[in-house]
């Protein structure tokens, strides 16, 4: 499975309450039943960063489009590191 990282910026997402309601329920973290948005986070500077765990970059893609980002950039995770394990991704 790839993983895959998007920088990008979504309106309202700096507001806790729309980020919680847009991400709350765990059905907002499964774009298809073999993806998942495995971490989202609001960065001071207003853009947004999410995580990607699934079989095709496409269903990433049409989750972002699917939640209004505007996307700067999707890029494919090579390595992992977390908590003191190391992954080698692709």
């Amino acid at each position: 499975m790839g993983r895959w990282i998007a920088i990008g910026t979504a309106p309202g997402w700096d507001d806790v309450a729309k980020f919680t309601a847009q991400m709350k329920a765990t059905k907002e973290w499964r774009a298809d039943p073999r993806t998942t948005i495995t971490t989202v986070f609001a960065l001071a500077d207003g853009r947004l960063l999410a995580e990607c765990h699934g079989q095709k970059q496409a269903d990433f893609e049409a989750w972002l489009q699917k939640k209004g980002w505007q996307v700067e950039s999707i890029t494919p995770i090579r390595h992992l590191a977390k908590t003191g394990e190391i992954w080698k991704v692709a």
